[in-house]
């Protein structure tokens, strides 16, 4: 049975800009997230990449629509905690910009801190 996350709560996100194509590049077909693009009413592109069930990344993509200027992260329920590693990691791995989020894993069985700096991936334990 799949470890899931429960909570992700973000504490810092500045300047997280993400190659669109991260999100597909190396990932098994069959775990594919579904990006959608649409406009905003102030005409601006906005992208919904859907990586499990309860979330995944949101922000406006750069005029040639190869990054996405990430405006919200959250993964929670089903299907996250394999989204989180095989999809979302990676993709940070590629990202410039800041991200720290608490994550509350399988009602509370752990809790880990994330923190992404420039393509620099970490995490931690929190103790409580």
């Amino acid at each position: 049975m799949p470890y899931n996350i429960d909570t992700w709560k973000t504490k810092k996100l500045h300047e997280l800009i993400i190659p669109i194509i991260a999100f597909q590049h190396g990932i098994r077909k069959d775990w594919m997230p579904k990006i959608e693009i649409s406009q905003n009413e102030s005409e601006q592109w906005i992208a919904r990449i859907n990586l499990c069930e309860g979330g995944g990344v949101v922000g406006s993509l750069t005029n040639d629509k190869k990054f996405v200027n990430v405006l919200s992260v959250r993964m929670c329920d089903e299907m996250s905690g394999t989204a989180f590693e095989e999809i979302l990691i990676p993709a940070l791995k590629k990202s410039v910009g800041e991200l720290e989020a608490v994550l509350v894993w399988e009602g509370g069985d752990s809790i880990t801190r994330l923190i992404v700096r420039n393509g620099e991936v970490t995490e931690e334990p929190v103790e409580l």
